[in-house]
């Protein structure tokens, strides 16, 4: 019983210092009819406690297996603490040129990472990331298990 509880409380602790020096995860699903609507922005907040250090900021894309498009568009609004805004515009590659699928897929659920930024400096304070999809075919955009943000520092 002892070792037990001694591994959780280590585990707790390893988890609680990982975050502490720049870990964050988030990972947001969609309904049951997996679709991403156009007014359903994502907001993501994290906060950064060390300064000079550098970060790799990852999204987070899980669709249904053989996605019906090659790419999609996806904006990401990044506001620092010290309240400057940048926006970034991307076509996320679902596809390649074959068609080949580029995402990791088990079953009938693939997720895909993109890296928005690598080794990028951010400064101590809170962020705020909004993604948004600008799918044009519909109201919504299909077939959108969930999305996500991750923040890691890197070396």
């Amino acid at each position: 019983m002892k070792s037990k509880l001694f591994i959780l409380l280590t585990l707790f602790a390893l988890l609680i210092s990982c975050s502490k020096n720049g870990h964050y995860s988030s990972f947001e699903t969609f309904s049951e009819d997996n679709r991403w609507n156009q007014s359903d922005s994502k907001v993501f907040n994290f906060d950064i406690t060390n300064d000079n250090q550098s970060f790799a900021i990852s999204f987070k894309f899980s669709h249904v297996y053989d996605y019906q498009f090659a790419e999609v568009p996806i904006t990401f609004v990044i506001e620092s603490p010290d309240g400057k805004i940048e926006t970034l515009p991307i076509q996320l590659k679902i596809k390649d040129a074959s068609g080949k699928q580029l995402a990791d897929c088990s079953g009938d659920v693939c997720d895909l990472e993109y890296k928005i930024k690598e080794k990028t400096k951010l400064n101590k304070g809170s962020y705020k990331v909004t993604i948004s999809q600008n799918f044009k075919g519909a109201p919504f955009l299909p077939n959108v298990i969930g999305i996500g943000l991750s923040v890691d520092a890197v070396k």
